[in-house]
């Protein structure tokens, strides 16, 4: 399993409009190119506006192949038009599992 984490700031007065867009819009289209969002959360007690997406992946590949498309897809342009303003300082790691053994 690969996990795909990606971090960034909303501004306070663009929250509510931004995680409205993800949930009816940026979702949606994710769905249609068969990605798996683990979680999407943002911070409680904290910096305002501060979110976080995990995105499961089978492999490597999967997340190169399955992520490129997505990054393709020309509705997701169209998305990215409206979010992009709102997003800020964001970062995007790729994790994998580490095998401890038998614990």
């Amino acid at each position: 399993m690969t996990i795909l984490r990606v971090t960034y700031r909303i501004r306070a007065h663009q929250m509510s409009a931004f995680e409205k867009l993800f949930a009816k819009e940026i979702l949606p289209l994710t769905r249609v190119h068969n990605l798996n969002l683990l979680g999407f959360w943002r911070t409680l007690v904290g910096n305002a506006g501060e979110y976080l997406e995990l995105w499961e992946f089978d492999s490597v590949a999967d997340f190169e192949r399955s992520w490129k498309a997505l990054l393709e897809d020309p509705e997701l342009e169209r998305l990215f038009q409206r979010s992009g303003p709102m997003v800020e300082a964001e970062t995007f790691s790729l994790l994998e599992a580490v095998d401890l053994g038998p614990v």
